[in-house]
């Protein structure tokens, strides 16, 4: 029995305004540092489907971060990254304030700060942001220094690499 007319258009339609799921699994992380004030500043790009899938499977049950209790949420990533995002200078890990997140489309922004770090010589990031639920993970770095911009990218299972200052 061939489909009616309203049930193709319905597909068609379900189709049309279903986003599709993301066949790639990056993340991007912008860390910008100037030795003048020893001032360190984090943002790091998720899908937010990849994140809340990587908080339930952390054990602490479904994750709704755009419609969920923000405080919950906010509480949730922040544990998240401690445990899996860590810079550190010459060898000694940084203290990282959580200042908070945003949400887009379909992205979550998640933003930390530092400080005191006037005398740093090297900065060692270690990410494994996903690995846990996925295989395929790759991690892009931006690292901005006093205006001078360098990439990288690590793919699961690097997790770290460092930067002479």
């Amino acid at each position: 029995m061939a489909p009616t007319p309203v049930l193709l258009l319905l597909l068609l339609l379900r189709a049309w305004l279903l986003p599709p799921a993301h066949p790639y699994y990056v993340s991007v992380t912008e860390v910008e540092y100037e030795r003048r004030t020893g001032e360190l500043g984090i943002s790091c790009k998720f899908f937010t489907d990849d994140l809340e899938e990587a908080l339930k499977g952390a054990g602490d049950g479904k994750a709704d971060l755009l419609g969920g209790d923000a405080d919950r949420n906010r509480k949730r990533v922040e544990a998240y990254l401690q445990a899996h995002f860590q810079l550190s200078n010459a060898g000694q890990p940084l203290k990282l304030a959580f200042l908070g997140m945003e949400h887009g489309i379909d992205a979550t922004w998640c933003y930390l700060e530092g400080s005191g770090l006037q005398a740093a010589t090297e900065l060692r990031l270690r990410s494994d942001c996903f690995y846990e639920i996925r295989k395929e993970q790759v991690h892009i770095f931006h690292i901005t220094v006093d205006g001078n911009r360098k990439s990288r990218r690590i793919v699961n299972p690097e997790r770290e690499f460092a930067i002479r200052l």
